[in-house]
């Protein structure tokens, strides 16, 4: 089984390393990408940092986002390139082909069940909580120094992707590194501050008009929201606002949807179960993926026919009523 162990000689190179973030990164990505790059660092090792997209203003905080670049094409040759929490390389927006054409050693780390061990090698660890738990792993086996910087990327992947230590996937283990990463420094307060306590007046009053938006199916098992387009200018507030987790948060509901206008014919869906409906199979079906309680997908149709497709799939998907 691939683990820290099987890295362990790519890691030991004393040549330059490429970090990818995918498509919108999040805390999972970005808080792994910097705990596993500023550890290289500090081994004296070259590190360069990019991604399709700029870092959400939630996560500008995070020690070292300063370094992120935000890349339209591919910039120069690496020995090795390293993608974290990313399970389809067409996630990069064509950064990793572009590298890969110039040769280098792609290594893939992540958690998700769909991943397509795209990497020369690959280390895929279903029973994470997150990539940067992993990353954790990875610095343990290794024997490196947790400085308070590290401490503080990896806490924000573990917060974020288990949902503040809400979501199934919050295990003891998680706990347990939790706890030696606030030991080393990281700072829960400071972190909830950054990622929860940002939001504006004006931004307050807008969710609570997004509020009285969600609908729920006749059943009550099924509740979606719909961004309106133009919310799309508010991308600080869409990044800081996990939207999803109010319909979710209904307590009839087992299954939750937020649909999210990218462009016009262009509709990204995120989708969180309850445990009774493998949410992943249903994103898997339109081309995405994810974990069984948290997944999504990017559908070329207008509004209206995506939202219904999805509701339908949704709907096949549930178990009957008793």
């Amino acid at each position: 089984m691939d683990g820290p162990q099987t890295l362990a000689p790519i890691f030991a190179r004393k040549g330059s390393y490429l970090f990818l973030a995918h498509l919108h990164p999040d805390g999972d990505v970005l808080g792994s990408m910097l705990g596993l790059g500023l550890a290289l660092m500090g081994q004296g090792r070259r590190v360069t940092l990019a991604g399709p997209h700029p870092v959400p203003e939630p996560y500008r905080f995070l020690p070292g986002a300063q370094w992120i670049q935000q890349w339209k094409d591919a910039s120069g040759s690496y020995d090795v390139t390293v993608l974290l929490d990313c399970p389809d390389p067409a996630r990069t927006g064509g950064l990793l082909e572009s590298v890969r054409e110039r040769g280098t050693t792609v290594v893939n780390i992540d958690h998700h069940q769909d991943n397509r061990r795209f990497g020369d090698l690959n280390w895929v660890d279903l029973s994470a909580s997150a990539t940067g738990e992993m990353v954790y792993d990875l610095l343990q086996y290794f024997g490196w120094s947790l400085t308070p910087e590290i401490a503080t990327t990896l806490y924000t992947a573990l917060v974020t992707d288990t949902g503040s230590f809400r979501y199934s996937n919050a295990s003891p283990k998680a706990f347990r590194i939790a706890a030696h990463l606030v030991a080393e420094g990281a700072a829960p307060a400071r972190v909830a501050g950054e990622l929860y306590e940002g939001r504006s007046r004006e931004d307050l009053r807008l969710l609570g008009q997004l509020l009285q938006r969600i609908e729920t199916s006749a059943d009550g098992r099924v509740a979606w929201l719909v961004l309106p387009s133009e919310l799309a200018g508010n991308q600080d507030l869409i990044e800081a606002e996990d939207f999803i987790a109010y319909p979710r948060s209904i307590r009839s509901v087992k299954v939750a949807l937020l649909f999210r206008e990218l462009q016009p014919g262009q509709v990204k869906v995120s989708l969180r179960g309850k445990g009774e409906v493998n949410v992943a199979k249903i994103a898997a079906r339109f081309g995405g993926g994810g974990h069984p309680n948290a997944a999504g997908c990017t559908v070329a149709l207008p509004m209206d026919a995506a939202k219904a497709a999805l509701l339908d799939a949704v709907a096949l998907a549930l178990p009957p009523t008793a």
